[in-house]
């Protein structure tokens, strides 16, 4: 018979998640421009131990909505748009207000409703971003390791799954938005 010459199964099936993963990770000049906002936010916003977390948020921002593509998430039937998660970070208002609590210079939400707030979090990506870096700040600065802070990020204390997720996806951003320097991503 004639032999013809294939690749072995695991080649092929290598191959193709290699091609999806790459995929799933070609991002736009939109979503480079987003993820490069909320660094460029972050890197202003130290922890208590003068730390930022411009490449943490920046792989959350692109695990929680694709890097402000999904701005709307948890947003089901008669759910309340001031109850879902929003914005590029997918901050709830309830946690805004948790912040503007939290740290004195966020005191001027206080005067926003949740309807102003919940729209400030869909529209604007450097609210969204400064939200979340204090969040994050905040978690950094109650948690006791970085993994309980970044798990604390998607609601809990202890979430391997997600932190896992965060790692990987801060060496990918580490590599697409490195410079700092919006101008090098629009």
């Amino acid at each position: 018979g004639v032999q013809t010459c294939a690749l072995p199964i695991y080649m092929r099936i290598f191959s193709i998640y290699f091609i999806l993963a790459i995929s799933l990770f070609a991002l736009s000049k939109k979503q480079l421009f987003v993820l490069q906002e909320v660094r460029d936010v972050a890197k202003t916003i130290p922890d208590k131990h003068g730390e930022t977390y411009e490449n943490t948020l920046s792989a959350i921002c692109l695990t929680e909505s694709s890097a402000g593509r999904d701005s709307i998430g948890d947003f089901k039937g008669k759910t309340k748009i001031t109850k879902a998660s929003l914005g590029p970070m997918q901050m709830q208002v309830r946690t805004v207000r948790f912040m503007a609590k939290s740290f004195k210079k966020l005191a001027w939400i206080h005067e926003m409703s949740d309807i102003n707030i919940a729209q400030r979090l869909i529209s604007d990506v450097r609210f969204s971003a400064e939200i979340s870096a204090y969040y994050m700040v905040w978690l950094s600065n109650t948690r006791p390791t970085f993994y309980n802070a970044v798990s604390g990020y998607n609601g809990g204390f202890n979430n391997w799954t997600y932190y896992s997720k965060i790692i990987k996806r801060m060496a990918f951003v580490k590599k697409q938005v490195a410079t700092g320097d919006r101008k090098s991503v629009v």
